[in-house]
């Protein structure tokens, strides 16, 4: 009889402390999903992305040495970046940077922090090198912008600037405003 009778109390007591433990808002338990801690997203280390041009031939290829998926959506932060672009006409040019975000369906790449852009010609020795803070590649159109001050050197010269736009495709910089320059013989 004893025997029943602690079952009956266990049995009991189980389905009481069942109920109260389920009560919302007890003991760190959400209240919804909106109380709920985001998911981590994805990242990838020393990761290297290609898009190809209609002849299958690399166009651009970007090196990160790490992509961090943004709040769980298709936004990208790319971290110690560099780009590569492939001119039609054989030319090349490089821009590298410490920090980019592509946006959902990857048609600009912002790229902040000691960004450099560079190009080089294969008929011709040394290359201009591009610098600023910030600068935005169109993928589709092939052009780099910024409205950030840039400083431009090529050998001995050098040359400054308030914002610029580079169209890769046919190798042609066009600086905005307050252009300052000093060109040793």
């Amino acid at each position: 009889m004893a025997f029943r009778i602690l079952t009956i109390l266990a049995v009991v007591a189980l389905a009481l402390s069942t109920w109260f433990l389920g009560i919302p808002g007890r003991y760190g338990r959400s209240q919804g999903p909106a109380a709920r801690p985001a998911r981590p997203g994805y990242y990838l280390a020393d990761a290297v992305l290609t898009d190809y041009d209609r002849d299958g031939a690399p166009s651009i290829r970007v090196a990160a040495g790490r992509i961090d998926q943004i709040g769980g959506g298709e936004e990208v932060a790319l971290h110690d970046i560099r780009v590569d672009y492939q001119a039609p006409g054989g030319g090349t040019w490089f821009m590298v940077g410490d920090l980019a975000h592509i946006e959902p369906g990857g048609k600009t790449i912002d790229v902040s922090g000691n960004v450099r852009l560079e190009g080089a010609e294969p008929a011709q020795a040394g290359s201009a090198v591009i610098t600023s803070p910030q600068m935005s590649y169109d993928v589709a159109d092939e052009v780099v912008r910024t409205s950030e001050d840039v400083r431009i050197e090529f050998a001995a010269q050098s040359l400054t600037a308030h914002g610029l736009i580079a169209d890769l495709k046919s190798r042609r910089v066009r600086l905005e405003s307050r252009v300052n320059g000093r060109f040793v013989p």
